[in-house]
């Protein structure tokens, strides 16, 4: 005898406990995900975590620097973590007053754009900047140094901003 049969209806799946099985699902992947992610930034090796001073220092010992060169590392290292700290100073207020300013209910879109155009602006000048103590710095080093200097600081890029041709 069919259930039918017995009196109780068969009843069709209703599209509501489709759609719990489906966000549940979901949410299921997406916590597997995060929880990768976890574990994979934890189980990364350390060199990829290391402090500035001890980038600093295994890239100085991978350029292999002589004794003349070292001072010039120095000077420069010095010199990027200055202008990098006082560009920081300079943007985020910037990039903070420009927050405020598209938190607002009647934001000013152009008082926004003009924050944001004058931490771009502060931003380009320390590139300008960084750039030419760059090649200064690299003037000192040997074609091989500089070509793994260049090689170095590619690989330490952030992972998206490295290109696939990092064979260039």
């Amino acid at each position: 005898m069919s259930t039918a049969a017995a009196g109780g209806a068969v009843r069709p799946r209703s599209p509501r406990r489709h759609l719990i099985v489906t966000l549940v699902a979901i949410s299921v992947a997406l916590n597997l995900f995060f929880i990768a992610g976890a574990l994979w930034t934890r189980l990364q090796p350390a060199a990829d975590r290391a402090a500035p001073d001890q980038r600093y220092e295994q890239m100085a010992a991978e350029l292999k620097l002589n004794p003349q060169q070292r001072p010039a590392f120095d000077r420069y290292v010095a010199s990027v973590r200055s202008r990098v700290e006082e560009m920081r100073q300079q943007v985020e207020p910037l990039i903070g007053g420009a927050w405020e300013e598209v938190a607002k209910p009647q934001a000013d879109a152009a008082r926004v754009g003009e924050l944001f155009d004058q931490a771009t602006e502060r931003r380009r000048a320390f590139q300008r900047d960084l750039t030419a103590q760059t090649l200064a710095f690299l003037a000192v080093l040997s074609p091989e140094q500089r070509s793994k200097f260049v090689a170095m600081a590619r690989e330490r890029r952030a992972p998206w901003f490295r290109s696939n041709r990092s064979t260039r």
